[in-house]
């Protein structure tokens, strides 16, 4: 847990500071030229739109690539941002004559960075809400669904982050190195992450296998190509691979998760869909994207490049809406706490504060005049908020009913059987509603009751499509942690029969685990911490009426027995099947 919270918090510092680095570095500086391959191992100098070259540059000037350092080389080909004022040897070949020309990295003037403003307005934006995405995943997320998002959304700040920092032409190699081969791939892991969790159960294991298989191979065919393609341009004078290579796969790697999605929803059942659908919509306009990227990267032309960035963004926005939705409509974290809570105590506070000063200036005006005291002016408003902690509390409760009618309706049906249960008489009644209760209201995939008998724990109910074992050992993990006293047993991560989803609740009768409520995972959402408490607390209430109900027929055994109603034989056998029913020792 302290690992995790560690790591949570080093992401977390991470994350922020390259959203930082990204507001403070709105202008990207270097060399104001462009360069396109020309023959085998040169490139030809073009000026950047309308921009005048360097001085001592020309249109078409041939780059003698062979004769310039690889720190020089690195400084042109990259395009990574260059420390203001740095100065490079450039040089060319122009008509029979070879020259070199100083030239001195600049940020672009204010009047080119203008057309870009709206561009860089929607970037500031859209990685403030990537980043919100990545803590919320990060930090309320438990699940590998979330730890793929946040890994996604924390790997896109960073990436954009690093290709924005002005190294020295030294450094500018490895940081692309740093970016492309050491952030940039995780964008993928994290989208693989998320479409294998949310829809690996409706998978067969051959194509769960078979689409691991492909990724990874992506995976690591676009970590080689890149390397090769960074390191020949810079040390080995080469143009790398053909323009389309790259982003052609890094579509594929976006595609395969895409697929994933598409063919875990074709097979998945209805509330499983419910899940899938906003992530695959969400990933597939973050494909579109990807393919409008890859036309702005290989397009020459300034205008086109433009228009495409816009459409690029706008995608990446309509995409992390939906990432953003599915996390709150579905919960893929539990963000009960942080949204719902904050909403609510946002709408009581306003009208408290509100009713408050109405009343309060009404009575300043209507019961104090001029000569009043200090002290009655001091306590008449401490008496107003006296009365009006009341009233909170009554809006406290018509907000909660009104903003969250669904969950108020559930809690209502859960608590109201807790109240009532104790007084149902017959215990396979009582076991027949506690599931039935317990898998509406929840909507988990199953839900299920452990009594206690002579070998450890039984299944005396299920409901639901997933099948629970009919019986576990007594020192079964979970049960172990239940008998020790805690209060709910997360299953993720144990080892336990009960599986490694879901949560156990204890049936505790004066410090004695008689049984336990077992309820399976959600494939919408996760469980909130309100709601597992009051599944505890039905699964105390459940326990408390067990108990009574199997003690009552242990009284009118003996009642019985003792009367005389009994033979020797037919006690022995009424006694056995109550041993068998209820065996807590």
């Amino acid at each position: 847990m302290r690992r995790r919270l560690w790591v949570s918090a080093l992401l977390t510092v991470v994350g922020v500071a390259a959203y930082i680095q990204l507001v403070l570095t709105p202008q990207l500086p270097g060399v104001a030229l462009s360069i396109s391959p020309y023959g085998a191992s040169d490139y030809v100098i073009s000026p950047i739109a309308d921009l005048p070259l360097p001085v001592g540059l020309n249109k078409g000037d041939i780059l003698e690539m062979n004769r310039m350092s690889p720190a020089t080389r690195a400084a042109l080909l990259l395009g990574q941002p260059i420390t203001p004022g740095t100065r490079v040897e450039i040089v060319i070949r122009r008509a029979e004559r070879v020259l070199s020309v100083p030239v001195t990295s600049q940020f672009l003037p204010n009047t080119f960075i203008s057309r870009y403003s709206v561009v860089l307005l929607l970037r500031n934006g859209l990685f403030l809400v990537i980043l919100a995405l990545g803590i919320l995943s990060i930090w309320r997320g438990r699940d590998l669904a979330a730890s793929g998002l946040g890994l996604f959304a924390l790997a896109v700040i960073v990436s954009a982050s690093l290709r924005s920092i002005a190294v020295s032409p030294a450094w500018a190699v490895w940081m692309q190195l740093l970016s492309e081969i050491g952030v940039v791939p995780f964008i993928f892991v994290g989208l693989f992450l998320v479409a294998y969790s949310v829809s690996g159960s409706s998978l067969g294991t051959r194509s769960r296998k078979g689409f691991t298989g492909a990724f990874m191979l992506s995976y690591l065919l676009l970590v080689i190509l890149t390397i090769s393609s960074l390191l020949g341009k810079v040390y080995f004078l080469s143009h790398g691979l053909p323009t389309p290579v790259l982003p052609t796969v890094v579509c594929v790697l976006a595609l395969i998760p895409l697929m994933i999605l598409v063919l875990g929803y074709a097979q998945a059942g209805p509330e499983q869909r419910l899940r899938i659908r906003w992530i695959l919509c969400s990933t597939g306009v973050f494909f579109l994207a990807l393919i409008f990227e890859a036309l702005a990267t290989t397009s020459s032309d300034m205008t086109r490049q433009l228009e495409f960035t816009y459409i690029l963004e706008l995608l990446l926005i309509l995409a992390v809406s939906g990432y953003t939705y599915a996390v709150l409509r579905h919960r893929l974290v539990d963000v009960r706490v942080v949204i719902n809570r904050t909403l609510v105590y946002a709408v009581i506070t306003a009208l408290v504060v509100g009713i408050f000063a109405a009343i309060s200036s009404f009575t300043e005006r209507a019961a104090l005049g001029r000569s009043t005291s200090l002290l009655l002016e001091l306590i008449v408003p401490l008496a107003l908020g006296i009365v009006l902690s009341t009233l909170r509390k009554y809006i406290d409760t018509y907000v909660n009913r009104f903003l969250f009618h669904r969950k108020y309706a559930a809690e209502k049906a859960l608590n109201d059987f807790a109240r009532t249960c104790d007084f149902i008489e017959q215990p396979e009644r009582l076991l027949d509603q506690t599931v039935q209760q317990v898998f509406k209201h929840t909507h988990a995939v199953n839900v299920a009751l452990y009594e206690r008998d002579a070998r450890g724990y039984r299944r005396v109910r299920q409901q639901g499509n997933m099948e629970m074992p009919e019986h576990v050992e007594a020192d079964d993990p979970a049960f172990v942690r239940l008998r020790a006293g805690e209060h709910e047993i997360d299953m993720h991560g144990t080892e336990s029969a009960l599986g490694r989803q879901g949560y156990a609740f204890p049936m505790s009768v004066r410090g004695r685990l008689i049984g336990a409520l077992a309820c399976g995972p959600r494939p919408a959402e996760q469980y909130t911490v309100d709601e597992r408490q009051l599944l505890a607390h039905v699964a105390r209430q459940v326990g408390a009426a067990i108990h009574t109900l199997r003690s009552l027929e242990h009284e009118k055994f003996v009642d019985s027995v003792a009367n005389g109603e009994l033979n020797a034989a037919s006690a022995r056998e009424h006694a056995r099947r109550l041993q068998n029913l209820w065996q807590t020792t």
